[in-house]
């Protein structure tokens, strides 16, 4: 994976909640969550929560910046057409 970069762009903490922006602390940390956050929706007016956030992932999901030099068999080397599938299965 020489000369390639790559840019995080989601994934989830090991507790399952989504990973969110921002939180660049060493260890665990509360993180106090209102309407305004992603994320969250709260039930009640004015109602918060607290979401422990972690560094550490536990599903990571990324964009290609930039290409290296040299493709990986089998990751970079071919493309995957996105085709739709059928719209209904019983027609």
């Amino acid at each position: 994976m020489e000369g390639y970069m790559f840019q995080i762009s989601g994934g989830n903490v090991k507790q399952h909640f989504p990973k969110k922006q921002h939180v660049l602390t060493q260890g665990c940390v509360c993180v106090l969550l209102s309407k305004e956050h992603s994320c969250y929706r709260p039930r009640r007016t004015g109602e918060r929560k607290c979401q422990s956030q972690c560094f550490q992932f536990g599903h990571c999901s990324k964009k290609r910046k930039k290409k290296g030099k040299k493709d990986n068999p089998g990751l970079t080397d071919t493309t995957v057409s996105r085709c739709p599938g059928p719209k209904r299965a019983s027609r």
